[in-house]
């Protein structure tokens, strides 16, 4: 629990000229599936309850997985009859069923429910992918109403990504090929395959994996039977210092299990992994892969394929030159993909709607 937060049933701040409030959630360390909707409940009761008592908005925006968010922004736009948007960051239910959140039974059936339920009620819904869109559309009433507006960096990482390298201020040791892997420890990443394919490389190299999730404590003991040094845990970390991190590594790794679900996202720490200037490795499925390998961003390989990943990582250690180009690209690929690029088109979607 951040300091601050615990036991305060709503508080205020202000970000960046922006009014946040915060409200109560039940939290619990537990990962099953009753602590899980408790937390995802009583979000959706306090925000609609805070939300319904605000001043009236022209447009009301909530942002899901899950979808119990999605509720509250239908809720709070009915109570003051203005329209709403809806931004779909992950396909739900389908990708918690990937995950193994979510079975065959009443809870998804009702799942699936509300997710129709909202795609009619939503003025207008976002999508960061063309896969997303195409899904969404089968389901939505108008496919007129789903715009697509991609995930990209910001101005830190790219900024990062001009810096010198700094290992010794990090204590990374000078003489190993350090990759490294940032983001959530959890059951989408297949991140066992990147200690298998750490395994597989023998001396010389060092997996760092930064982050947490339901995943460390199974990944840190497989770990352990690795030589020390394999392979270090650095637990989550400030985004500007995860960056430090990336940019002092020799290579990046973005990885996602070989799921139809998770084929159609591509994870945002793609677009950061590129921004700081250093060479990337997509071991992905679907649509993160097919840009990586269309914008040549990227060496790329197969999904959940510890031995082809391995010798991604041995050929970025062997060829320099092979580094310099990937490590250019890379940047490139993250200039052109810029989260404030998207601002306009997310600007015109909700001028629309207020019309």
């Amino acid at each position: 629990m951040h300091p601050g937060f615990k036991g305060r049933p709503l508080l205020r701040r202000r970000l960046g000229g922006l009014r946040v409030l915060y409200v109560w959630v039940r939290a619990s360390p537990s990962r099953r599936r009753g602590a899980r909707l408790a937390s995802y409940g009583s979000y959706a009761a306090m925000a609609a309850a805070v939300g319904s008592a605000l001043s009236r908005p022209d447009v009301v925006i909530a942002s899901s997985p899950p979808l119990s968010v999605g509720a509250v922004g239908a809720t709070v736009a009915k109570r003051f009859r203005v329209p709403w948007l809806l931004d779909v960051r992950d396909l739900w239910p389908e990708a918690a069923v990937a995950l193994g959140e979510l079975s065959e039974g009443k809870a998804l059936e009702f799942a699936e429910w509300l997710e129709r339920r909202l795609y009619r009620s939503a003025a207008a819904i976002t999508t960061p992918t063309e896969p997303f869109r195409a899904s969404i559309a089968e389901k939505a009433p108008s496919a007129q109403k789903v715009t697509v507006l991609p995930n990209g960096t910001t101005a830190m990482w790219l900024e990062t990504g001009t810096r010198a390298v700094d290992r010794e201020g990090l204590g990374l040791p000078s003489d190993r090929f350090v990759w490294t892997y940032a983001g959530n420890l959890g059951l989408s990443q297949s991140l066992d395959d990147v200690i298998e394919a750490a395994r597989l490389l023998g001396e010389g190299y060092q997996l760092v994996l930064i982050g947490h999730g339901p995943a460390r404590d199974r990944l840190e003991a497989n770990a352990a039977t690795l030589p020390p040094g394999a392979v270090i845990f650095k637990g989550t970390l400030p985004p500007r210092d995860c960056a430090r991190w990336l940019r002092a590594s020799d290579a990046v790794v973005v990885s996602l299990a070989d799921d139809p679900a998770l084929a159609k996202s591509v994870p945002i720490k793609l677009y950061d992994s590129c921004a700081v200037g250093r060479p990337v490795i997509v071991a992905a499925p679907g649509e993160a892969r097919r840009l990586s390998a269309e914008a040549g961003a990227a060496v790329t390989v197969p999904p959940e394929d510890p031995a082809a990943l391995a010798d991604a990582v041995r050929r970025l250690h062997r060829d320099g030159d092979l580094r310099a180009r990937m490590s250019h690209r890379a940047r490139e690929f993250a200039r052109a993909h810029t989260r404030e690029a998207q601002v306009p088109v997310l600007e015109d979607v909700l001028l629309r709607l207020r019309s």
